[in-house]
């Protein structure tokens, strides 16, 4: 069959495309929230394909194709299918990613914040984080702002260094901040990236209008810089944190005026799915959701490693921004201390909060 004749039947439907080349190899893996328009970009005549995508064309002479019920069901299966396969032009095409690490060895006298490529086994490990550039600057904005040591070795000198005289660093090398001073200014950094104190964002702002004001348009694009780098370095964190932390999920999306789409999902996985009716009994409902958690107790109960590590950090994010911008869309986390302590008055309890935001 023609490629355009095939589009042309294809649905207004989410769904996951798979093109293949003349030997039926598969090149490129994509989601669609309209598999019709999406796959139909492909074969249309664009001055926007860039060269690399235009490549990618020339070798496409198949396409499969997967229905999902709900853009997140395309999401998580597009990223999962990649991560088996790993097809060539996915890799081509997306943007070169270093994933890197914000360590603090806390054994150290003086720790410092640096940016790695591996996790450490001692001291604090934040990430994984997914773009280079970004880290590095939020981590040397929050070393010139809270003054922290820059020097990757400490050693004593009887005068400290450039930075000191700059006003960047405490100098803890020539003695001019006691350990303890310094350890409170480490700790407000720790906050700062697991996003519990964001004074230091406000504090930048402040400067960014005030050089506006005054004209200094160098100075506040800095500013305006150093504040996007430190919001990425929150927002990973914060996706980070809400993985690891609602490793247990029921989620609802609603598909139409009566249907759900209903999935339990551990940590990045999906255990379960299905198309789902309300029932007009609004405690039939709740009373399912309810057994369904327990049929699947075991599963959820399994002893699996609560960190997100380099190969989940995709899925992580694919998850958080979805569940938490997408409208329509429901969701409670299932503490495992309920399941360990069969706490049915607390699963009630929160099957029936999560209802009723259902119902609003």
């Amino acid at each position: 069959m023609d490629l355009k004749e095939k589009v042309r039947q294809l649905p207004d439907t989410p769904g996951v495309y798979i093109m293949k080349d003349s030997r039926d190899d598969i090149i490129y893996i994509g989601k669609a929230k309209n598999l019709k328009n999406r796959v139909g970009q492909y074969f249309r005549k664009s001055v926007n394909h860039a060269p690399k995508i235009l490549r990618m064309i020339e070798n496409i002479r198949d396409f499969d194709y997967i229905f999902a019920d709900t853009e997140l069901e395309a999401l998580l299966l597009e990223c999962r299918l990649i991560k088996d396969i790993k097809p060539m032009y996915n890799s081509q095409l997306k943007n070169h990613r270093k994933y890197v690490y914000v360590y603090i060895n806390l054994d150290e006298k003086y720790p410092t914040l640096e940016v790695v490529l591996e996790k450490k086994d001692k001291g604090l490990n934040f990430g994984p984080y997914t773009s280079l550039n970004r880290i590095e600057r939020a981590v040397n904005v929050l070393k010139e702002n809270l003054r922290i040591r820059y020097c990757s070795s400490f050693a004593s000198k009887s005068s400290g260094c450039l930075n000191f005289q700059l006003g960047f660093c405490t100098a803890p090398c020539a003695g001019e901040i006691s350990e303890i001073e310094y350890r409170q200014l480490v700790e407000e950094a720790i906050h700062f990236i697991k996003g519990t104190k964001s004074d230091l964002v406000k504090e930048l702002k402040v400067k960014m209008l005030a050089a506006a004001e005054s004209l200094d348009f160098d100075k506040a694009a800095k500013y305006r810089d150093d504040i996007s780098a430190l919001g990425h370095i929150v927002n990973k964190q914060k996706t980070i944190r809400f993985t690891e932390n609602s490793r247990n999920m029921i989620v609802l999306e609603k598909t139409s005026q009566s249907y759900y789409k209903l999935f339990i999902i551990k940590g990045i996985r999906v255990i379960y799915k299905e198309r789902l009716e309300l029932m007009q009994i609004e405690a039939a409902t709740k009373q399912y959701i309810i057994d369904l958690v327990f049929r699947y107790k075991d599963e959820l109960m399994k002893n699996e490693g609560t960190e997100i590590d380099k190969s989940d950090i995709d899925q992580a994010q694919i998850l958080y921004s979805y569940i938490k911008n997408k409208k329509g869309l429901n969701h409670f986390s299932i503490a495992k201390s309920w399941l360990k302590n069969q706490d049915i008055a607390k699963i009630e309890k929160g099957a029936q909060k999560f209802m009723e935001s259902l119902m609003e």
